[in-house]
This record gives structure tokens, sequence and C-alpha cells, in this order.
């Protein structure tokens, strides 16, 4: 979940938390839960994060699924996201056709984070889905560096659909930080560059993180390098994305507490 998505819902959690008196979370109709589910349509914002804590929090131990998926496909932008952390925060599987239907949303932040939440959920119809979705964002033209590709990717790794190429000394120092997330050292990430180079890969980007008592903090890396031209061959492709990425590195602070997530691509990912 992106630190903006996890803001959004500590902010939701919050308002549980100082409104619980207010009578927001009372009965347990239907019709309440229903509109609950329209409340993420709010104007405010504010209401909006109010009505998705509230379904959260009520989902623990009361079916607030079924209306939302009833309503999700009338809900607007802002509320499908809110619906679709709701999904993701609960993890209930009877969600999945429904996020399948949100890969071809008008939206392409409502695809990017269905297809995110498809990750936990390991239904076979997701996968071919998720391909299309991602060759049909290709054919838009989205470079495969932007984020909705990227989150279509990590689905489809996640659930076992696509296999990354890892090369052996790039995989002999990935490390796994506390929570989850796959990383090298950054004093070594100019020997991971090459690694990933020498066999086929085009690394995409980079991100430093500064690791203190299992909490990473994101580490400003400065970029003045030109875009890559995806249209390039691809053995020309592998050598600019190395001296792009190489030449970052060389601006950025590499120190034994500070480790980097990387996004590389292989040829089939094209």
């Amino acid at each position: 979940m992106s630190e903006n998505r996890a803001r959004k819902e500590s902010a939701g959690e919050a308002a549980i938390t100082t409104r619980s008196g207010d009578g927001m979370v009372g009965g347990d109709g239907d019709d309440e839960l229903e509109r609950l589910v329209r409340r993420l349509d709010a104007d405010s914002t504010d209401d909006a994060m109010d009505a998705q804590g509230a379904l959260t929090h009520r989902g623990r131990d009361t079916d607030v699924i079924t209306p939302l998926l009833r309503c999700l496909p009338t809900l607007t932008r802002y509320g499908q996201l809110c619906a679709i952390e709701i999904i993701e925060e609960l993890g209930d599987a009877r969600a999945a056709p429904s996020l399948i239907e949100l890969l071809t949303s008008e939206h392409d932040t409502v695809r990017e984070w269905a297809a995110l939440a498809l990750s936990d959920f390991p239904v076979p119809e997701a996968v071919p889905a998720l391909w299309r979705a991602y060759h049909a964002c290709r054919s838009r033209g989205v470079d495969p560096d932007w984020s909705e590709p990227v989150g279509y990717r990590f689905a489809l790794t996640a659930l076992g659909a696509r296999r990354p190429v890892v090369p052996p000394l790039t995989a002999s120092l990935r490390l796994t930080t506390a929570e989850g997330v796959q990383a090298w050292p950054s004093t070594r990430l100019p020997e991971v560059l090459d690694d990933l180079a020498s066999h086929g890969q085009v690394t995409l980007y980079f991100q430093l993180w500064r690791v203190e008592s299992d909490t990473r903090y994101w580490t400003s890396v400065p970029d003045n390098e030109p875009a890559l031209d995806f249209a390039l061959p691809w053995p020309s492709l592998i050598g600019k994305s190395l001296r792009r990425a190489a030449a970052i590195a060389v601006g950025a602070t590499l120190k034994d507490d500070v480790v980097a997530t990387i996004k590389w691509i292989d040829e089939a990912d094209r």
C-alpha cells in the first residue's frame, strides 16, 4: 500500500476512535451500511474517510462487503478507491470479480489499485484479466516505468504468473526489510545495476531508504538524467538504462544504513 493510501487509512481509523460515541457506527441494518457506502462519494474527503473507517471497523464482525460490492460500480473514482482500500483491509475474496471489473475502469488509478488488491486473491480468472489490462496499458503508450504497469507486474508476480529475472549476484545480495519489502544494500548498488544489465535487464529506477529501528524513511535522490526512450532496440535500452541509473547513483548517498529498492524489467515485459 502506498504512503498516501496508508495515511488515508490512518485518518479513517482515527475518525472511528474519535467519533465512536456519536452514533456513526451504531445499528446493523443493511440500509445503514449502504448509506455509509454512499458516503464514500461525499463531497468532503473527510466525510468519505470517516465512512471508509466506519465500514472497515464494522467489517470486522459484520458483512459490509455485500453492500459495498452492490454499490461499487456506481461510485465515483474517489469512492471506488476508498472501497478498494476497504477490500484490501478486510481481505474478502468475494470482491475479486468486482476488482477484475475495475481493471477496465476509465481511471488509471482505479485500475492500478484494483490490480494491487487482486494480488492478495489467488483466483484463476484474475491472471488473464491482469495480462489483458497490462497489454492494454502498454498499447495505450504508457511507459513501463509508470505506476499503472508497475502495479500490474507486481500483481502478476505475486500470483505466480510472472517470474522476474533475478541474476545470481542480485539474488545473493537481496534482503527483506521488516515490512517484507525486497531491497539491496545501497553500498552494493553499482554492482547490482551492472549485474542486472549483464543479464539483459533494463533498470527502470531505484529508490533509497534510510533504515532506522525497522522503519524505512525515503531518501531524496537527485535525478537530472533524461527519461528512457522505450522505443530503442532492447540492447541499446539496456545500456542506456545502466548509464542512467549509474549516473544517478553517483549523486546519491550510499551508506550502510541505507537500502535501495529497484524496479527492472525483462524484454518479455515490453
